[in-house]
């Protein structure tokens, strides 16, 4: 184009090459982001599909089309929902790695299309969607399973959708109360007439706000637990016997093991009784020897199926990828630890500010780490493992364990309340990242107009809870066998030079006439005791 310099004429476009530009800016913008949706869209269905059950106790008998249909709309609204919780878990991973690839190719023609408004666009449409899954979307899914159709009506799709939205309205009127009654009680200062009916722009992000914050101390709970329940499982496989040695013979016994319970059982059925010796310890629900069999028997299997699998893996995998796996944790809960506590002294000393203090930042500009490319993928990796633990102690709560999904036998209840679930957390994600000071990529959008984030004791008090937690969770797990150790150790020790004392205390008393014939207590006692009284 003639008089136009790719760099450093831009300046030198007339108004409409402008508005052409900001034209076929924005059309690329929506392309990515729909192509982003659809593609997180299918794999959220796809992955529901394996864990749904193909004929659903709740929808059987299908009376007409409407229960089929019904099935069918809370399966996509649960389909968009987790599709929604992948993009808020992806939102700081992606707008880091963003920012490093803008900051070392600033003029390549292969990224032109990534730029700040696009970050934006999709923060600000993670938002919105966040607030339509968690608030319309799920809500609706669920109402709409339950729903039968108004008293008297005749029963079919349409009914049940007016009940659904009758009962939606009522829930959203309470809700809405509750949110006029938090509001007066917390901001006294800021309530008038005009904000009585301003729904839109203040009680929809308040109820946000308590919503994330919520998430937040769900996180709080569930990450340390998720460290602890990793550790105990890496651990377990690490320290297990079968560890360091060969598997062959392990697997030979339990192969005989399982032949002799499957003679055992066809015996039994055969009527052919067996002569027992000792007595026979049945479990719950079991009458009789053939049950009792039957539960050996599989037990034996699984077994054998147990160390084929670890057989499978190989000898080098099982010697060098369960120690590097543990170390890998180590190191990325160290990691975390060490920034958290870094980020506490530094609010603390007042050299760090509020999360909800956020400029507007232009992507690119400038590395968001002093390490470069290797602290953005620390970060990266960090966030990810975050996530996960998160995930696994959610599921290590007793009243969230029954909701854990299994694969081909999940009801559509179960799964509504799974992808409330994640909506929550990966939401909150973002927030508990920026508040620990793992990222310094500010919140964008309307997440950093979060109300909640520009209270100073709030963000002390999560860092603070986060790194205990953690902290004490993982001392008393990574280190309980090492204090065993040294707790048995020191009591041997100190039991036999008791044991030393009271012989030369015997032999002295002898020379004098007396005897010692009472026995000293116990100076040190196991963790283990000590915890079991």
């Amino acid at each position: 184009m003639e008089g136009y310099d790719l760099y450093e004429g831009e300046e030198m476009l007339s108004e409409v090459d402008l508005k052409e530009r900001e034209f076929h800016g924005m059309v690329r913008e929506v392309v990515i982001l729909c192509l982003i949706s659809i593609i997180l869209y299918i794999g959220s269905f796809a992955f529901l599909g394996l864990l749904r059950r193909d004929k659903d106790e709740e929808f059987l008998p299908y009376t007409d089309t409407s229960d089929l249909w019904v099935y069918k709309i809370s399966l996509w609204c649960c389909s968009f929902s987790l599709a929604v919780s992948v993009g808020a878990a992806l939102l700081l991973p992606i707008s880091t790695i963003s920012n490093e690839v803008l900051h070392h190719y600033p003029r390549s023609w292969y990224i032109k299309w990534l730029n700040s408004s696009l970050i934006h666009g999709i923060w600000n449409l993670i938002f919105t969607l966040t607030n339509v899954a968690l608030f319309l979307l799920l809500p609706f899914a669920y109402l709409f399973c339950e729903s039968e159709g108004f008293t008297g009506a005749r029963r079919g799709l349409i009914n049940r959708a007016k009940e659904t939205l009758v009962t939606l309205l009522l829930v959203s009127v309470v809700v809405l109360g509750i949110m006029y009654i938090l509001a007066a009680f917390i901001d006294r200062d800021q309530a008038t007439m005009d904000q009585l009916f301003n729904v839109y722009s203040y009680y929809l992000p308040f109820l946000y706000s308590c919503v994330s914050f919520l998430g937040v101390l769900l996180l709080l709970v569930c990450t340390p637990l998720g460290f602890v329940r990793l550790f105990t499982l890496v651990g377990d496989l690490v320290t297990r016997p079968q560890f360091m040695r060969d598997l062959n013979e392990d697997y030979n016994v339990a192969r005989m093991e399982e032949v002799a319970f499957k003679k055992k059982v066809d015996a039994e059925r055969l009527g052919e009784g067996l002569v027992t010796m000792a007595p026979v310890a049945f479990g719950p629900g079991e009458q009789d020897m053939l049950q009792y069999l039957e539960r050996r028997l599989v037990e034996a299997v699984d077994k054998r199926e147990g160390i084929e699998r670890a057989k499978s893996r190989g000898v080098l995998a099982r010697r060098l990828g369960w120690p590097m796996a543990m170390l890998t944790l180590i190191a990325l809960t160290g990691i975390s630890l060490y920034l958290v506590a870094a980020n506490m002294m530094l609010l603390a000393a007042g050299w760090r500010s509020l999360p909800s203090n956020t400029a507007t930042m232009d992507l690119g500009t400038s590395s968001l780490s002093a390490l470069g490319v290797v602290g953005v993928v620390v970060e990266v990796l960090i966030i990810g493992y975050l996530l996960v633990t998160s995930i696994v102690g959610l599921y290590s709560i007793p009243t969230f364990n029954k909701l854990l999904p299994k694969k081909g036998d999940t009801s559509m209840t179960c799964l509504i309340l799974n992808c409330a679930l994640f909506v929550i957390l990966s939401s909150a994600l973002p927030l508990l990242v920026k508040v620990l000071g793992i990222t310094n990529f500010d919140l964008l959008g309307n997440f950093g107009r979060i109300r909640w984030l520009g209270n100073y004791f709030i963000i002390f008090a999560v860092n603070f809870l986060f790194g205990g937690a953690a902290a004490v969770c993982l001392f008393n797990k990574v280190t309980h066998r090492a204090q065993v150790e040294i707790w048995r150790r020191l009591t041997n020790f100190l039991g036999g030079l008791k044991q030393n004392v009271t012989q030369k205390l015997g032999l002295w008393g002898k020379s004098w006439g007396l005897t010692f014939s009472q026995k000293l207590p116990n100076v040190v006692s196991s963790p283990v005791r000590m915890k079991a009284e």
